[in-house]
């Protein structure tokens, strides 16, 4: 059905429709009808070769305490889209997506856990939220392979970080 950007805003102001996404709107009674994979779905549909991370990985692995807003996508800077996407972090990186450590999660190209938490230390998450993160997996059964931990620091250039995650969960 289609709408006109007006009419979209005048329900958004209204509080009949809530907007997810770029382009994905839901109504304000049923703001559940939308889970996260349709939300990065919509994103993806706009930059495919995008893989998901950091803390929207995280979403996925059910390993976050606060939902995010913006759905966070690891995009080649050289194929990175040069317009702004509402709700949509991109992490542009000079590294060949080949090269991440990925897996599938609900049809989306997820990085790994591992190359998750290496993604994390190196946009600035502290250690201890690193080792928190290792030990909420544990408990939830989500193993973490240490040695492609340290392979993945050591091949994306956190190795002291990521050591000092090993040496405090082992």
């Amino acid at each position: 059905m289609g709408v006109s950007a007006r009419m979209l805003s005048y329900l958004v102001e209204h509080g009949h429709l809530e907007r997810r996404t770029h382009g994905l709107y839901c109504f304000s009674d049923h703001p559940d009808e939308l889970d996260l994979v349709d939300i990065i779905g919509e994103a993806l549909r706009v930059v495919p070769h995008a893989i998901v991370g950091l803390e929207t990985a995280l979403q996925l692995y059910d390993l976050s305490d606060e939902p995010t807003r913006d759905v966070c996508l690891i995009v080649n800077q050289k194929r990175a889209p040069s317009r702004k996407l509402p709700d949509v972090r991109f992490f542009r990186v000079r590294t060949p997506l080949s090269r991440f450590a990925t897996k599938r999660i609900k049809g989306l190209t997820v990085t790994t856990l591992e190359q998750t938490m290496v993604d994390l230390l190196r946009s600035g998450y502290p250690i201890s939220s690193v080792v928190k993160l290792f030990h909420d997996a544990q408990q939830r059964r989500i193993p973490v392979e240490l040695s492609a931990l340290k392979r993945l620091g050591h091949r994306f250039r956190a190795k002291g970080k990521v050591q000092r995650v090993i040496e405090a969960v082992c």
